[in-house]
Formats: C-alpha cells, sequence, structure tokens
C-alpha cells in the first residue's frame, strides 16, 4: 500500500515522554542574565516562554562580537541544562510509546526526534529507555541557532534525512511545535495533554489532533487508504 508519508517526526519532552519541563522557574531565572547583559527586555513578549527568550536573544545579539554573544549563550545554556537535567530526572515514555514506534517501523516509516532540549537531555532519556535504535536522526537545541517555533530544527532534519517536506509529518505537543511545522511547510499532529497541560493552549493549526500516541496509527491508515 502507498504511503502519504515517508518520515515521522517527534518531539519530545510532552510527546513521546511526559511533560516534566518546570516553564515558569526557568523564564524567572533567565531574566535577569539577559537584563544583566544590557538588552532591552521590552524587545522580548510580555508574557515570554522559553524558546521566546532563546529566539529573541538570538535576533537582539546577531550584531555582537562573537565571543560576547557566545559567552552570553553559554550563561543560558547552564540554566536550560539545569532544566534539562531536572526533567530528565522525572521523565517517563507514555505507555503507548513503544508500541507507535514498534507499530510505525514495522510499518516501514523512518522516524526521528526534533526537540528543544539539550543533547546531554535528549540522548540520555532515549537511552535510557532503549529507544534510541528508533530513530534515523536526533537533532536537540545544541544543533540550532533557533528552537521550535522557528523551522530551523524541522528542516535541517529533513535536509539530513533526504525528505521532502511534503512527504513528512510532525508530532509535537505545543503551539511552538505546530508554528515550527507550519513555517517549513509540512503536516502537523498536536498531541495534547503534554506542554498545553500546563500551558493551557489547547487550540492549534495543526492538520490533525489527537490525546494520546496510540490515535496516530489510524490517522495513518486512513489517510494511506484515500490515497
Amino acid at each position: 500500500m502507498a504511503k502519504r508519508f515517508d518520515l515521522i517526526l517527534f518531539d519530545l519532552e510532552g510527546t513521546l515522554v511526559d511533560f516534566q519541563w518546570r516553564l515558569d522557574e526557568a523564564v524567572r531565572e533567565i531574566l535577569p542574565v539577559l537584563a544583566a547583559s544590557s538588552l532591552d527586555t521590552r524587545r522580548y513578549s510580555p508574557s515570554p516562554d522559553y524558546a521566546d527568550l532563546f529566539n529573541t536573544t538570538r535576533d537582539l545579539t546577531q550584531n555582537w562580537d562573537s565571543r560576547q554573544s557566545a559567552r552570553l549563550f553559554d550563561q543560558l545554556g547552564v540554566i536550560y541544562d539545569k532544566y534539562d537535567r531536572d526533567a530528565l530526572s522525572r521523565w517517563s515514555p507514555y505507555p503507548d510509546t513503544l508500541f507507535l514506534l514498534d507499530t510505525l517501523a514495522a510499518s516501514g516509516y523512518r522516524l526521528g526526534v526534533v526537540s528543544n532540549c539539550g543533547a546531554r537531555a535528549v540522548h540520555g532519556v532515549l537511552a535510557k529507555f532503549r529507544l534510541s535504535d528508533y530513530f534515523d536522526l536526533i537533532l536537540s537545541r545544541n544543533e540550532v541557532a533557533r528552537i521550535k517555533p522557528s523551522p530551523e530544527g524541522l528542516i535541517l532534519a529533513l535536509e539530513r534525512l533526504g525528505t521532502s517536506p511534503a512527504r513528512a509529518l510532525f508530532i509535537g505537543d505545543s503551539v511552538n511545535d505546530i508554528l515550527a511545522a507550519q513555517a517549513v511547510p509540512m503536516a502537523s499532529c498536536f498531541l495534547s495533554g503534554g506542554e498545553s497541560r500546563v500551558t493551557g493552549e489547547k487550540e492549534t493549526p495543526a492538520e490533525f489532533q489527537i490525546s494520546s500516541l496510540s490515535g496516530l496509527a489510524p490517522i495513518l491508515v486512513e489517510l494511506d487508504k484515500a490515497l
């Protein structure tokens, strides 16, 4: 049977494993570092999240001396890594994660991960639960200049795997995930109950929406039948 998609890309936290990042605490710790770096914090969103802080800082420092910019991002990296480690200590895969990955792999899909978390945490949790071998590609925050909702990580994944955006689907649990997919543009599926459980964001412009990972396989089957 012909398939609508060749490649399925996943976010990590809140998508393959449960959501544990302490968002508000991280933002409160990051803001003083930015203010101390002479950045105009008024240039940030009135209610910034960790991704907005990261990406806007990248934009505001793009004309800085490279060493000065690197020092600031080293400081930010210490904070982001701290909250990654905290989440890693509590992450667990969803009950249907392994079943879905087995099903997709057996059906011939290529699989990948594109996460806003750092490399150590991403590879650490996938190795801990023996999930690494399912994926042809694993990308973290450390491989990109800007994180989701920037499409940079998704575009890089498609390039490295030699896949057209039209032949790939991205599954994520946050508005930022879906906005990143739209910016590529590529198809997206919103998994409710991850980051949205914390932020309250329930409406997204995703093409598909599921309440558990087990809901993805039936969608793929119906799409393939329609071809």
